[in-house]
């Protein structure tokens, strides 16, 4: 993976697609991850975000990359909080 990062608007209707599954991926089995453990909240918090990636189409109009890329980021920064937190904060809710 010797390529530059792209933004959204340089990658192709390909590569956002597949940007998008892999974060609905990642949230979907961190958020069953979570509900084996007891942390329904963000395993309902994570289940909502994967929601509203995947009702995005394919083929992501250019006026709508905007809003894609604040979803991301939402669901990326819920991902790295859930899996930075401890053990015992994991296990709290």
């Amino acid at each position: 993976m010797d390529e530059n990062p792209k933004s959204l608007e340089e990658m192709n209707a390909g590569e956002r697609c597949n940007l998008l599954a892999r974060v609905t991926d990642a949230l979907q089995d961190a958020a069953d991850e979570a509900e084996h453990r007891g942390d329904t909240r963000f395993a309902a918090n994570s289940k909502c975000v994967a929601g509203m990636i995947k009702a995005y189409p394919s083929h992501i109009d250019r006026s709508d990359l905007r809003s894609v890329e604040l979803l991301l980021e939402h669901g990326l920064t819920l991902l790295h909080l859930y899996l930075t937190r401890t053990e015992k904060q994991r296990s709290i809710h």
